[in-house]
């Protein structure tokens, strides 16, 4: 592993911000490149990210204990078997990034599935209580029956820095009637036995997405 300064981290940082930009035939090739190196400790949030992203940037195998990366933005960045065992990560957009082998042991910030869903879902004796629209962006799968019992099955995308992919994507009533644009509006039971089916993004605005979900009923978009 290389280790690097935080006047070296700054530089980085900046060229990353013009590579971003786009504006230089120059920083094409300066994409930030934080692979394999040391980062103990470096605190991001002191050299002023605001305005300034890590988006797209590589950061795969760095070592980032303990690491301060609160209001980060990490969208789509490399974080794949990195380090970060103990990083701030309050407020940090992780949407898209590839966390794949990444160390997430004592991180803050980080949205835990079950606290989410007891916050934002209802919990009944049969399961939890969601709330789903049709044909808004897709239309659905043809083996779907949309009608009251009915059950619904999805391939579901287990990667929790996907804010959005496959699966059967669901929110609380709010979040559904705040994006409403027309359609129905199904009440859908996520049955006990079908939570292990259930994906909730790091970076969730409210939606999450699962594999099994039943029909119970059309209600009011009022």
């Amino acid at each position: 592993m290389r280790r690097i300064s935080q006047e070296e981290l700054n530089k980085i940082i900046e060229n990353h911000k013009h590579w971003l930009m786009a504006d230089c035939p120059n920083w094409m090739d300066m994409r930030a490149d934080l692979s394999n190196t040391i980062l103990v400790r470096v605190n991001l949030s002191g050299i002023n990210l605001i305005g300034t992203n890590l988006r797209y940037a590589n950061l795969s195998g760095a070592n980032l204990i303990g690491t301060n990366l609160s209001g980060a933005n990490m969208e789509y960045a490399n974080l794949s078997g990195a380090n970060l065992n103990g990083a701030n990560l309050i407020g940090t957009n992780l949407s898209g990034a590839n966390m794949e082998c990444a160390n997430l042991s004592g991180a803050k910030g980080i949205i835990s599935a079950i606290d989410f869903l007891k916050k934002y879902f209802e919990f009944t004796k049969d399961g939890v209580i969601a709330y789903k629209t049709f044909a808004e962006c897709y239309d659905p799968p043809e083996n779907w029956v949309l009608e009251k019992g009915s059950i619904l099955t999805e391939n579901v995308n287990s990667c929790r820095s996907c804010a959005c992919g496959c699966g059967i994507n669901v929110a609380p009533i709010n979040w559904v009637k705040l994006r409403y644009n027309g359609g129905d509006i199904w009440k859908v039971l996520i049955r006990w036995e079908w939570l292990v089916g259930v994906i909730v993004p790091y970076h969730s605005d409210g939606k999450i997405r699962c594999e099994r979900v039943e029909l119970i009923e059309i209600v009011e978009s009022n």
